[in-house]
């Protein structure tokens, strides 16, 4: 049986960004092995970027793990492309690193879903249930910077 271990956890929700908006949330262990919910977010090209650290405990990044493996997530990526294409616009997508171990043989993937595929009525229920669980696993926060933008 393969076991699958994830390591990260990316998502950026969909955004106008012709004025150079960004948003990007990351869930990832920290240099002292606990795990971190990243958010860092820009309004516009002028704006500061702001990155606020939240904790996470592992039982909820566990749970998550479990919910992404029991619901077959990672078969998203290979739905087919879509003709959908919008020029001033980041399309929604989610990455995810992870390990998979079979027979005493470990390989590091990764998976990559984005907007511009097509899918079902049951993958979007999927989709939006993966946000609701990840959107939640924010704890207290950590800490918040500001970087300062030198344009």
């Amino acid at each position: 049986m393969k076991e699958i271990k994830i390591h990260r956890i990316s998502y950026s929700p969909g955004y106008s960004d012709m004025l150079g908006g960004y948003h990007e949330v990351t869930l990832r262990k920290d240099n002292s092995g606990s795990w971190t919910y990243v958010c860092r977010d820009r309004e516009d090209y002028r704006a500061p970027t702001v990155t606020t650290v939240y904790g996470v405990s592992d039982e909820a990044a566990e749970q998550l793990e479990g919910f992404i493996k029991k619901k077959n997530f990672f078969s998203l990526k290979d739905r087919p492309k879509s003709d959908l294409f919008v020029t001033d616009y980041s399309p929604w997508s989610w990455s995810i690193d992870y390990e998979t171990a079979s027979f005493g043989k470990t390989e590091q993937e990764y998976c990559h879903i984005e907007e511009y595929k097509r899918y079902s009525g049951r993958d979007y229920e999927l989709l939006n249930e993966l946000r609701e669980r990840f959107t939640a696993l924010r704890g207290e926060i950590i800490s918040e910077t500001v970087e300062e933008n030198n344009r």
